[in-house]
């Protein structure tokens, strides 16, 4: 029997600012930088891990494991955006700093209400 994910909490996972910029921001970086380029690999590892690691927490039951998650998703952001820096001049790089940016302030905004 094949096990199911409620309905209301992928819904809910939908819901959140931070998590639809986060999948947004990784679809604008997927061709941002060079496959098998240092820096272009590690954005794309980065990006990844900021939707997936509000998605665990999302699923976690705790506040303060959901704010550890959040947290981490943050820093991923932030790992982005220094990324970024490096790939200055690059195109496409503007568009995605600013997504990017809105990621960290919802990120932010949400890791303070569940640590609360």
């Amino acid at each position: 029997m094949a096990h199911t994910i409620p309905s209301s909490n992928h819904h809910t996972l939908h819901r959140l600012d931070c998590y639809r910029l986060a999948v947004e921001f990784h679809r604008l970086v997927a061709d941002l930088a060079p496959h098998g380029s240092g820096l272009g690999d590690q954005l794309r590892r980065a990006a990844g891990s900021i939707a997936l690691n509000l998605a665990e927490g999302h699923g976690r039951l705790t506040r303060a494991e959901q704010a550890r998650f959040t947290l981490i998703a943050r820093g991923s952001a932030l790992e982005c955006l220094a990324i970024l820096d490096l790939l200055a001049g690059e195109a496409g790089v503007a568009e995605a700093r600013q997504v990017l940016v809105r990621v960290v302030q919802t990120t932010t905004g949400l890791w303070r209400k569940q640590a609360g």
